[in-house]
């Protein structure tokens, strides 16, 4: 088994259970469907950690070829985007039915939570991709490549301090439609 296949496991486990873990959370909505307010922004957001767990794992077929993943810095790099991964789709939908009845409440009471933590997955994945790039690019192509992501970690950061919902309905939906836009050039390769 190459180091590859190794880390492959890993990541297609981690990614596995936080894709789960929203599957579940989702279940568990819609079984107790009569008793809950329905409410699509914390949907938009659960479907946003999907497409970023999905994302993820496409990208890393293609980018965990790349020597520098058989050192242990960047493994444990890998690893914490990994963990940061799984805490957001774990903190994306209410778990506890007796939280989920109101999805407008609860997304208000997690927003701040939920909006740090995907910027801090989006953080991870700029620095992946700067370690990744880094030894082929020069400075200013590694500049370029990461400003879409630091508008988008400034974008979630704003989510996770403004409380106002004028901001979350443009935004989130916003993210939305930046990520899908994103999807259509990706190729496994």
């Amino acid at each position: 088994m190459s180091p590859f296949e190794y880390e492959l496991v890993l990541v297609t486990i981690i990614v596995g259970l936080a894709i789960t873990d929203k599957l579940v959370s989702l279940h568990r909505l819609l079984r107790s469907r009569t008793k809950v307010h329905w409410h699509w922004l914390p949907l938009i957001a659960a479907l946003l950690v999907l497409l970023t767990l999905l994302q993820f794992w496409w990208g890393f077929y293609r980018l965990g070829r790349i020597e520098v993943w058989n050192q242990y810095g960047a493994f444990l790099l890998l690893l914490l985007q990994l963990i940061l991964m799984f805490l957001l789709a774990c903190a994306a939908l209410p778990d506890d039915e007796r939280d989920g009845f109101d999805l407008a409440e609860y997304y208000a009471r997690n927003r701040r939570y939920f909006w740090t933590l995907f910027s801090m997955v989006a953080l991870m994945a700029t620095i992946t991709n700067l370690v990744v790039a880094a030894p082929r690019d020069a400075p200013a192509t590694l500049l370029a490549k990461a400003i879409p992501n630091v508008l988008y970690i400034a974008a979630m950061l704003t989510l996770a301090l403004v409380r106002a919902r004028p901001v979350h309905y443009v935004l989130v939906p916003l993210l939305l439609v930046v990520m899908v836009l994103g999807w259509f050039p990706l190729r496994i390769r």
